[in-house]
């Protein structure tokens, strides 16, 4: 797990990277690099996992081919690659992974990226072809955002990083602000900045003299199923789990476990028992306020599977302290508040591993949010509606109507087609705050743009999906998973240079489950059946089977109470900014009210807050 930076400038000489590395430094503290030649510079912090010795460091070149390579993740098969290379007659200087991907490259060109069993972000230049070959991994576990400016090309890491560089604008784009404030973080392609934009999960690119050509190299089908009984499933979701979480037990340096309580860690820690892992360290974070503690149960799975345990607690009054140094650690506004905790618990687990095996990905592997059981009606009519999308103009009308007959149609297009709720209801909702505090210009500059967007991720579902739990899980998997949590993750963990695994994020774990039948992963009401039932041979059913928590903060206590002084302040202090976008008379009457208890609106406040907390790190130069 590393950092990563490159400028790309055909015929001419590439800018200075040095400064983007200082700033994702934290993501590979043990070396660092920068590689130059003709028109391209390349550069990397390392985090050591595999072969701890300088052979290891990147830039990597090929002294045969002349490509270099810069990489960020694990390639978990890397181990058959290699053996296959060197049936083809391919000799490694190194014994980890990063060779395996640079001279795969060269043996297979772009189809090596479907060879690939891993988290990636890399970039590798092409000597004789002049060009970049850039991917990101199928999942979105790893970023990469670039730039590109007149007829260069610009990436990094982070945003933080690469928004620094002299040559990037930093105007911020109106359609992420747009964006956020319905979904708490700026999906990808989309950046805060109008110059910056993320490599979507599962694509490639190309960069060369004429510019970028993306292309998508895989996606996720629910449309094709297989025939199965429910017990040979469970013994091949077993040896796939099992398989998945061995070949993330590879590390040449210390590993342990996110551990919360909830089934997917517990899960995850005792398949790592079963691969033979010794003396298991595992961490997990604990609140004060038992209403967001899970410490207790991940304390009882602990006690169950025999592994050494530690605890963290996260003090609310920390919260005032911790969240201006958090939104600036993740560079664009993002709002999802279990990202404090998130960042103490990779800071307290690094203090005794490099490596740590997560749960993370259950839920959209396997059906694991109550929304999927709530969808009986459209379930037991789907055979007759099947894979029927309803028109944008349908939509539309529905969305902007505020009669009672509109009303009654939102209700009844989400019983029928709930792909749509996440417009008609949630959106909806939305909309009406932004309609109220945006700007008349700004509402006029955006037009239908969220809508837009929020549709095309309905139809899409519509393609890849038959059954309604299947395409709310599609777009949970494409847009939740990869814009949302991942980013949390990454961001969190990298900062204390702690590397996540997270073995049911496994792409081939995604694709079995995606062609089973949906009856199989939700049965008689119950969620996530199938990781539960797995998960009863390690564990006892009171752990398995108790009401799902989740990984959330006191965010209605931090935005009002004895931290109401502390929202406004902020407010006030992003008042320039915010001013851009927003009428300030109608949004501070909204704020108001949330503080002051007449009205709640704890979403959109705390939206708010993060938005704010970004424009004064933006302001003062750190984001």
């Amino acid at each position: 797990m590393c950092g990563i930076a490159g400028y790309f400038n055909p015929g001419g000489h590439p800018g200075d990277i040095k400064p983007i590395l200082d700033l994702i430094s934290h993501r590979g503290p043990d070396f660092q690099h920068i590689h130059t030649e003709e028109s391209i510079a390349l550069g990397h912090t390392r985090l050591s996992i595999l072969d701890l010795s300088d052979r290891g460091n990147q830039p990597m070149k090929d002294l045969k081919t002349g490509n270099i390579i810069v990489f960020n993740g694990e390639i978990y098969n890397f181990k058959s690659l290699r053996e296959e290379l060197i049936g083809k007659g391919h000799t490694f200087n190194s014994s980890g992974d990063t060779e395996v991907l640079l001279k795969l490259y060269g043996e297979y060109g772009e189809k090596c990226i479907s060879m690939l069993r891993g988290m990636f972000a890399f970039a590798i230049w092409d000597n004789s072809k002049k060009q970049l070959f850039i991917a990101r991994d199928r999942l979105g576990k790893k970023p990469f955002f670039y730039s590109q400016s007149g007829n260069s090309f610009i990436f990094a890491s982070e945003i933080r990083a690469l928004a620094a560089h002299p040559d990037i604008s930093k105007d911020v784009d109106v359609q992420a602000i747009d964006l956020f404030m319905s979904t708490g973080c700026v999906p990808s392609p989309f950046s805060i900045y109008s110059d910056i934009r993320k490599l979507p999960a599962a694509h490639y690119g190309i960069v060369n003299a004429q510019g970028l050509s993306l292309h998508r190299y895989w996606s996720l089908d629910f449309t094709q199923k297989i025939e199965c009984s429910e017990e040979d499933v469970l013994e091949s979701l077993h040896s796939r789990l099992l398989e998945a979480t061995r070949i993330r037990l590879e590390s040449d340096v210390p590993l342990g476990a996110l551990l919360s309580g909830g089934v997917d860690s517990s899960l995850v820690v005792a398949l790592m028992a079963e691969a033979g892992s010794k003396s298991i360290d595992t961490f997990t974070i604990g609140f004060h306020e038992k209403k967001y503690d899970e410490s207790g149960h991940a304390a009882k799975v602990a006690k169950h599977l025999g592994v050494n345990h530690h605890v963290e607690y996260l003090d609310p009054t920390q919260f005032e302290n911790m969240l201006p140094a958090v939104v600036r650690q993740y560079g664009e506004p993002f709002s999802d508040d279990a990202a404090l905790a998130t960042m103490l618990l990779s800071e307290a687990t690094r203090k005794h591993v490099t490596v740590a095996l997560s749960g993370d990905g259950g839920d959209e592997l396997a059906c694991g949010y109550s929304a999927y059981t709530h969808v009986k009606l459209a379930s037991a009519l789907a055979p007759m509606i099947g894979k029927k999308i309803l028109p944008e103009k349908n939509i539309a009308s529905a969305f902007n109507s505020n009669s009672a007959l509109g009303k009654l149609r939102r209700k009844m297009i989400c019983k029928f087609h709930p792909e749509f709720k996440r417009i008609l209801r949630n959106e909806f909702k939305v909309a009406r705050y932004k309609n109220d505090v945006f700007r008349a210009d700004v509402q006029e500059q955006l037009g239908q743009f969220n809508f837009k967007w929020q549709y095309e991720l309905s139809r899409q579902a519509c393609i890849h999906a038959k059954t309604p739990a299947e395409r709310l899980l599609w777009m949970d998997t494409v847009h939740f998973l990869a814009d949302a949590l991942l980013v949390k993750v990454d961001i969190a963990s990298m900062a204390h240079s702690l590397e996540v695994r997270s073995p049911l994020l496994d792409h081939e774990l995604f694709e079995y489950m995606a062609s089973l039948p949906p009856e199989l992963k939700i049965k008689g009401g119950e969620s996530k059946y199938l990781l539960k039932k797995l998960a009863e041979r390690y564990l006892p059913k009171d752990i398995l089977y108790r009401r799902k928590q989740g990984f959330s903060m006191p965010v209605a206590k931090w935005t009002s109470g004895d931290s109401a002084d502390f929202t406004l302040d902020a407010i006030s202090q992003a008042k320039p900014f915010l001013l851009q976008f927003f009428d300030m008379n109608a949004l501070n009457k909204r704020i108001d009210e949330h503080i002051s208890g007449r009205k709640k609106h704890k979403n959109f406040v705390w939206n708010i807050l993060n938005l704010a907390l970004w424009a004064i790190e933006h302001k003062n130069g750190r984001v």
